[in-house]
């Protein structure tokens, strides 16, 4: 118990902005990370009980849910967090009649245009399915405002406790679900009922403030000003994000699909685990310093540098690991998804580079910026996705959504220069050295896979790629802080000093 106590006091937020912000980051990555492993642990164990036309028939339904969600999200926490002052207690009420009213109009939506979506993706078990789903996004509605105070105070060891309370029931009722009832698709609606249901409950739990619908007209004016950028990049976002997924079953298939989905959720752990995770915790520290060009400089340099060290060689590792993976650990019927998982892999290195630029854009009062990003990459998705899969199939739709990435790239590089006045001579240096690691990782750890799986098999040489990859990567960093100082003994001393 006392060495439980000394490690909570050790990881919170106290300090000055630095160092909470280093602290943050950890249970961010704790946050992440933790919810990462139990998920994967839970798709891997459904994907030997269940089928991808199972995994597809659920994400038919996520995808029509996260469409109603993308068009009327209306950017209320990013507003919140976004204002210098540190007490916002005067809006959360107003902001908590947005969101009950927001979520109702979502439930209804969903509700009654079931059938219209099952017929759209030629599905007719869609109908029931999100439904449910539908009425179980009410728990959503109802969760505590006061939560924005995690983000905005770089209180993350409590969204910690937030996010893990959902997650937890929702991987352990999904697994019990299909193993002690029925292998069908309703086990992962039974996940996700529950783990909202207590997420709710845990939002009240650890955060005192006690909300009642009321609605103030000038400030709900406020923060619809601001996120009204938010929305449109929501919206946007969602045809160019979730786009690819539309496409794919309404034109392929539930049971392709499925495995689309599940090849674009492992191969983006880079973007989704590491690159979030830092830009999450950058946002509100970019807000305290947002009139300091000096300030946001550095501290854009540091968000880069450490994604790019994490997320460059775990998409690499993706990429080569992907051909032993799904057989050792998925099984049979789900070959389909190793080329599109390789694809995918380049897409979340190049996205978690990009997204450096998100939090920085929100920072300084230009959401704007993100929404005409996405605007861009959506051009490139609608002109290059037909041809592309109708020539190739899954891996053609990857390809599509590969070239959405980089062409979005230069771009949010020039604006990301503009605002913290930089060069971009610089930015190529930070990421250069993690870049010409990456590689060097992947060819030894592509030697290692071919030659142990041709003579052990795809576990063996699952392990064996890993072990190598790891071990190369991190001898030829060593190497080069040795040689030309490239930051990361830096790093590691401002965690210590942040501890």
């Amino acid at each position: 118990m006392r060495l439980l106590d000394a490690f909570k006091r050790t990881l919170s937020p106290t300090g000055d902005l630095t160092s909470r912000t280093v602290v943050g980051g950890m249970w961010v990555a704790f946050t992440n990370g933790g919810n990462r492993v139990l998920e994967t642990v839970m798709l891997v164990v459904l994907a030997r009980l269940l089928s991808p036309a199972d995994f597809g028939l659920f994400g038919i339904a996520l995808v029509a849910l996260s469409a109603l969600k993308r068009f009327s999200r209306l950017g209320l926490d990013t507003a919140l967090i976004q204002r210098e002052e540190e007490d916002v207690d005067a809006y959360l009420d107003t902001a908590f009649t947005l969101q009950i009213l927001r979520g109702l109009v979502i439930a209804a939506v969903a509700f009654l245009s079931a059938p219209l979506v099952a017929s759209f993706f030629g599905e007719p078990r869609a109908t029931l399915l999100l439904r449910v789903v539908a009425l179980a996004t009410l728990f959503e509605t109802l969760y505590n405002p006061g939560r924005v105070y995690f983000e905005k105070d770089l209180a993350f060891h409590r969204q910690f406790a937030f996010s893990l309370s959902g997650t937890l029931p929702r991987v352990a009722v999904s697994i019990g679900y299909a193993v002690f009832v029925e292998a069908t698709v309703w086990a992962l609606v039974a996940g996700f009922v529950v783990g909202n249901g207590v997420r709710m409950v845990t939002s009240y739990a650890i955060h005192d403030y006690r909300p009642w619908p009321r609605f103030d007209r000038g400030r709900a004016a406020e923060l619809v000003d601001y996120g009204k950028w938010i929305l449109g990049s929501s919206a946007v976002s969602f045809l160019y994000g979730e786009g690819d997924d539309v496409f794919v079953g309404r034109f392929i298939g539930p049971g392709a699909l499925g495995a689309y989905q599940l090849a674009y959720q492992l191969s983006n752990a880079p973007a989704t685990e590491v690159a979030h995770t830092i830009s999450r915790v950058a946002m509100p520290a970019y807000s305290k310093v947002q009139g300091d060009a000096v300030a946001l400089r550095e501290g854009f340099h540091r968000v880069l540098r450490l994604s790019s060290l994490i997320s460059l060689p775990v998409g690499v590792g993706i990429a080569v690991v992907a051909p032993v993976f799904v057989p050792s650990f998925l099984g049979d019927g789900w070959e389909a998804m190793i080329v599109p998982m390789q694809i995918l892999a380049g897409f979340g290195v190049l996205r978690s580079v990009r997204t450096c630029t998100s939090p920085l854009f929100k920072a300084v009062g230009r959401p704007d910026y993100g929404a005409k990003l996405h605007a861009l990459r959506l051009g490139v998705l609608v002109v290059a996705i037909y041809p592309l899969t109708a020539a190739f199939g899954l891996p053609g739709t990857s390809t599509a959504v590969l070239l959405t990435s980089a062409v979005g790239i230069p771009v949010a590089t020039w604006l990301a220069i503009r605002i913290v006045d930089d060069d971009l001579r610089s930015l190529v240096a930070i990421v250069a050295f993690p870049a010409a690691g990456s590689v060097v990782m992947g060819v030894c750890a592509l030697a290692v896979r071919r030659a142990v799986a041709d003579a052990a098999g795809p576990l063996p040489a699952f392990v064996a790629t890993v072990l190598a990859g790891v071990a190369a990567y991190a001898l030829v960093m060593l190497a080069f802080e040795l040689r030309f100082d490239i930051g990361l003994h830096e790093f590691v001393g401002q965690v210590r000093r942040s501890l």
